[in-house]
């Protein structure tokens, strides 16, 4: 599993086409966790071949097997409580909304407005990428406790706070919500490393 996460997030940074791929590579480059190989997109294509793994056909593929992989590795416990506290964070921040989301997401997102489905869209979007990084790093962390310390863990979700901020929000919004995206980073922050460090 863990042979194919590598080979997944280097596929898809080194394709260039999802900035975020490459934004979680080059962190982890930086913090002197993880060292890109110098494969190419087609080498790792044809290492995931050789080692019988699914070799996705576009990015949009990749980053769904990615996520499969992910979840697949991280404790049942975990995810759900990744999934419980993304409906409360629907539920506090669309309070007018929540009687649909008790009934559907599917429901709750046809109901939005404009405004609200804009503020969904770059809300799940941090959401998104700061989970697959810090499932990411536990993928790590689980084979080398040495190096992927409760410190660096810490170190590396603030550094990538500040990069998904810039990558998704304007100055405006940034200004805006920088208070809550980081109480929210320090909640996503705990629940990982309850399960990592404890």
């Amino acid at each position: 599993m863990k042979k194919e996460i590598h080979y997944l997030i280097e596929y898809l940074a080194k394709s260039k086409e999802n900035p975020f791929c490459v934004l979680l590579l080059e962190s982890l480059n930086e913090m002197m966790l993880y060292t890109p190989t110098r494969f190419t997109p087609t080498q790792i294509s044809a290492l995931m071949e050789h080692h019988a793994l699914i070799v996705p056909q576009n990015v949009h593929e990749g980053m769904a097997q990615l996520e499969k992989c992910l979840e697949a590795y991280l404790p049942e416990a975990l995810n759900e409580g990744k999934k419980a506290l993304f409906m409360t964070l629907l539920e506090v921040n669309f309070p007018k909304k929540k009687g649909f989301l008790k009934i559907s997401l599917e429901l709750f997102l046809s109901q939005l407005e404009p405004v609200e489905k804009s503020i969904y869209e770059n809300l799940l979007a941090y959401i998104s990428g700061l989970n697959r990084a810090l499932a990411l790093f536990f993928v790590f962390a689980k084979e080398e406790p040495q190096t992927f310390t409760p410190e660096s863990f810490v170190h590396f979700g603030e550094h990538l706070h500040v990069k998904l901020c810039e990558l998704i929000f304007n100055d405006e919004e940034k200004n805006f919500l920088e208070k809550g995206l980081k109480e929210l980073l320090g909640v996503y922050l705990t629940l990982y490393g309850k399960y990592l460090y404890m």
